[in-house]
């Protein structure tokens, strides 16, 4: 018989009900289609690309366009997005999940959608997770189990849970992966890799086809429960001695690559101010612990959770964080840890060129020739960002400003990064949350103070005798140079009286300005284009010649997303030049 009902751990305890009919879903099927699969995944895409360009279009607001009546626009379609992707399933669900942090390609009201994607997944047949534990552990379902709940407690994008309980007592959750998902990603993978080389062709500057990648890899890792269960053993042993911070042990001797046995831990989801207050928690002392457990991650583990959200923290009944999925999990390693803390050093000190070398170094920024540009634009961020946090706004808004300057400047966000500020944004909301007066700020300070001291010291340690060096050396080069320097500088005034040589002068605003005058002049093309094959498709459709007028129309959807594309690429120059001159 299957035990009892119990206290569901928040993780295990999504807010859509496990019981969602599934064969509502195509690909929920046994029988579906890969080429009318792939079929459905391009129509979602040129369909968002057409929806995307009218929400930009003037002439499709009628009574005019103004910036509510295109921000309501811009977040109908946000939510179409986030509701076509968990239609299209796991892989796309996962990856709308994945692009939820990605606060430097899509605006708010995407990210905050595509959020929203953490709760909203239906359930696989019981019966089928039945089959596939037997299956993968090679044993009836009563030898593993003393007693096993087939109605599961929760679902997720890859996998769902039941209780159960071992033959030694011991309450845990099975952890079941969903059936044929390495069938689906490979189906569904192609297009996308396909989509971004094209879009990368399109545009120069973009790297899609690397965050392509990128996640296409997490996706394979996060499949692989026996990679989950080590890193939920090496998050444990991280925070062994931290007595407010507990993860699941795993039963080895019960997983697999598909089934996962966990421990079983109970507790109350970090968001429910309510019950956490009956409880009798300081929600206070839980704002802060949360906000310490990451800065402990980010700063001393350099082993990161990468999925922080009100369903995967828990709280016990004395205060503790339970965390739980360690599926999505980020390291990083010494080298880019130390130029972090040279980033958030030179943050401190408003030094733009060592915030440069640092972004450099960690593969933010892309080495330019146009240094005086990037060297402006990382001097607005530092400015823009410290009077936020003197005015203690969110953390969240400098998602905003990244968004404003990523695309007319080098910087490439590596997954890793953005996830970071992704959970620096979720927790600072789970911080208001739970104490009216939490500021993120206050609750780093510690950590920072100690950081700068560990730098303070190391430059002081290093002070005399770099100066004497640099001293030292730039005496001697300059010594031995002083010959070649002289004939350098005859040799180039010969060159000016000649006529061989001339001076050019840079004018970073004219040069904009006529990067701005490019892309209106590509949108005009484009808008050509699609006003050609909307009319060629239409008649055609008149004709009854459906099938090719359709395929017109939909081709016409590209040249849309062009359009929109350079009048987004227009609005953010214009953006980033007012931000400059103010």
């Amino acid at each position: 018989m299957p035990v009892p009902v119990m206290d569901v751990p928040p993780a295990y305890a999504g807010a859509q009900s496990p019981r969602v009919a599934v064969r509502d879903f195509d690909w929920a099927r046994d029988d579906y289609s890969p080429s009318l699969r792939t079929a459905a995944i391009w129509n979602f895409i040129l369909t968002c690309r057409l929806r995307l360009t009218l929400d930009s279009q003037k002439w499709t607001y009628p009574g005019g366009m103004t910036p509510e009546r295109q921000s309501a626009r811009q977040r109908k379609t946000a939510i179409w997005v986030r509701e076509s992707l968990l239609a299209l399933g796991p892989t796309f669900i996962k990856i709308g999940q994945l692009f939820s942090t990605r606060s430097d390609l899509l605006p708010a009201a995407y990210t905050e959608e595509l959020s929203l994607l953490q709760d909203r997944v239906p359930a696989f047949d019981p019966t089928r997770a039945v089959a596939i534990i037997e299956q993968e552990l090679g044993m009836p379902l009563a030898t593993a189990y003393r007693s096993f709940e087939r109605e599961p407690i929760a679902a997720a994008s890859l996998g769902q849970v039941h209780r159960a309980v071992l033959h030694s007592g011991e309450q845990v959750v099975v952890k079941v992966q969903r059936p044929g998902l390495q069938k689906l990603f490979d189906i569904d993978l192609k297009p996308l890799k396909r989509l971004a080389q094209q879009l990368d062709a399109q545009e120069e500057g973009r790297d899609l086809t690397g965050i392509y990648t990128e996640y296409a890899s997490i996706l394979q890792k996060e499949i692989d429960y026996i990679s989950e269960g080590r890193n939920a053993n090496r998050f444990g042993r991280d925070f062994k001695d931290v007595a407010w911070v507990t993860s699941p042990l795993v039963y080895w001797g019960l997983s697999t690559s598909r089934v996962l046995t966990l421990e079983y831990l109970p507790g109350i989801k970090i968001s429910d101010v309510t019950a956490l207050r009956a409880a009798g928690i300081d929600t206070k002392l839980v704002a802060r612990r949360a906000t310490e457990a990451y800065l402990i991650q980010l700063l001393q583990t350099s082993f990161l959770h990468s999925d922080v959200h009100p369903g995967n923290i828990g709280i016990d009944r004395t205060g503790g964080l339970i965390y739980y999925d360690f599926g999505m999990m980020s390291e990083i390693g010494t080298a880019r840890r130390g130029s972090l803390l040279d980033v958030f050093y030179g943050v401190y000190r408003r030094d733009a060129e060592a915030v440069i070398a640092a972004l450099i170094d960690l593969g933010i920024i892309v080495p330019t020739a146009d240094a005086v540009s990037l060297r402006r634009a990382i001097s607005f961020s530092l400015d823009n960002l410290l009077r936020k946090v003197e005015q203690k706004e969110a953390v969240s808004a400098i998602g905003e400003d990244m968004f404003s300057i990523a695309l007319d400047q080098p910087f490439r966000f590596p997954a890793s990064f953005t996830f970071v500020l992704r959970a620096f944004t979720t927790l600072e909301g789970l911080g208001r949350t739970l104490d009216p007066d939490y500021k993120f700020a206050a609750v780093a300070q510690p950590y920072a103070l100690q950081l700068l001291q560990l730098q303070d010291a190391q430059a002081q340690q290093g002070f005399a005798l770099e100066q004497v060096s640099r001293a030292a050396t730039d005496l001697g080069e300059a010594t031995m140079a002083m010959p070649g320097r002289v004939q350098r500088i005859d040799a180039v005034l010969k060159q000016l009286e000649t006529g061989d040589l001339k001076l050019r002068v840079r004018a970073l605003e004219v040069e904009r300005a006529a990067r701005r005058s490019s892309i209106l002049q590509g949108a005009t093309i484009s808008a050509i284009g699609a006003g050609t094959l909307v009319n060629v498709g239409s008649q055609l459709a008149i004709n009854g010649q459906a099938g090719l007028g359709g395929v017109l129309l939909a081709g016409s959807g590209v040249f849309g997303f062009l359009i929109w594309r350079a009048f987004r690429r227009v609005k953010r120059i214009d953006k980033f030049e007012k931000g400059m001159r103010s």
